[in-house]
């Protein structure tokens, strides 16, 4: 009788086991324009190949990746750029960087799905050896079309709905605010040390073209992912000038010649108080990134006071 007892158990335990691992198994198809991936249903080792915009959302959707790239200087621990902060990153593990994803560290981890960007599309068949490799289209897509994606793949769609409605709210309540946001001008950029591109990250110039407010012809002219020198500064000029910095390279006190020069201080933006220098290691190009992108441009511009180059018809 023992032993059947003991029979039973060990019959019900290997039950368990494979039905524990049917569900493990568990997949589906996932199509986007990079293809159809046969992904988890749920999965359980999710590794980022980009901190900035990957890394974060996962962890703002409560699906903590297990391995994920960073930034890091020789003989210093990794940085994962706009999480550390923010979330508690002791066992998410350093695979390298997004250029140089180190394989052998990926492949330990055993990792169930894979998620990485355009960029890295090249490395899509090599890392599917290890495991489902999603490429999540954020180069042609907005913020909440990408995100949407991530949701899904992570089963963390409700999530992301939340995040979704808490950003709708606020740029309805600019709107309201702001009757006529067109006519008020905006240029977001990235200053170098002798020069800068027109860039707005953590979603910035998602949340501008929601909040419809305008661009000066400058920028409307000139072209994205280029340098430009200082001398075309002046082209730019706009009511606000938004700015970030990244602390971890610096970048704040290697552009600090650049804004000191005459050509900057004349800026209409500048002379007024109305340059907004942002750290961009706090706002990721994620949905939490577009929240906080856009609750900073609703205390700045609708909830203060500040001058236009141009007249408008509502008091501010």
């Amino acid at each position: 009788m023992r032993m059947f007892n003991v029979l039973t158990a060990f019959s019900i335990s290997l039950i368990g086991l494979a039905s524990v691992n049917l569900h493990a198994a568990e997949t589906r198809i996932f199509e986007n324009q990079f293809g159809r991936v046969e992904v988890p249903v749920k999965p359980q080792c999710i590794v980022s190949l980009h901190d900035f915009s990957l890394t974060i959302q996962l962890f703002e959707l409560g699906a903590r990746p297990c391995g994920s790239v960073a930034r890091k200087k020789l003989w210093s621990e990794p940085y994962f750029r706009g999480v550390e902060h923010r979330f508690n990153t002791e066992e998410l593990v350093y695979v390298g960087s997004h250029k140089s994803p180190d394989e052998e560290v990926i492949s330990i981890l055993e990792p169930d799905l894979i998620v990485g960007l355009p960029f890295q599309e090249k490395l899509k068949e090599k890392l599917s050896y290890i495991a489902p490799t999603v490429i999540l289209p954020t180069k042609n897509k907005s913020i909440k079309e990408w995100a949407s994606q991530l949701a899904d793949l992570s089963g963390e769609s409700a999530r992301f709905k939340d995040q979704q409605a808490e950003y709708e709210w606020i740029i309805s309540e600019f709107k309201r605010l702001v009757p006529e946001p067109e006519k008020i001008t905006v240029t977001t950029l990235e200053i170098y040390e002798d020069n800068f591109q027109l860039i707005g990250r953590g979603g910035l110039d998602e949340v501008i073209a929601d909040m419809g407010l305008g661009r000066p012809q400058g920028y409307l002219d000139a072209k994205k992912g280029i340098n430009y020198s200082l001398e075309r500064i002046s082209d730019m000029d706009a009511d606000i000038i938004i700015d970030t910095y990244e602390p971890l390279l610096d970048s704040r006190e290697d552009t600090k010649e650049f804004r000191e020069s005459v050509q900057w201080k004349s800026l209409f933006a500048v002379q007024n108080d109305q340059f907004l220098y942002f750290n961009r290691s706090r706002y990721g190009d994620t949905m939490g990134g577009l929240i906080g992108s856009a609750y900073l441009l609703l205390s700045h511009i609708a909830e203060r006071e500040f001058k236009t180059q141009t007249p408008r018809s509502e008091n501010h």
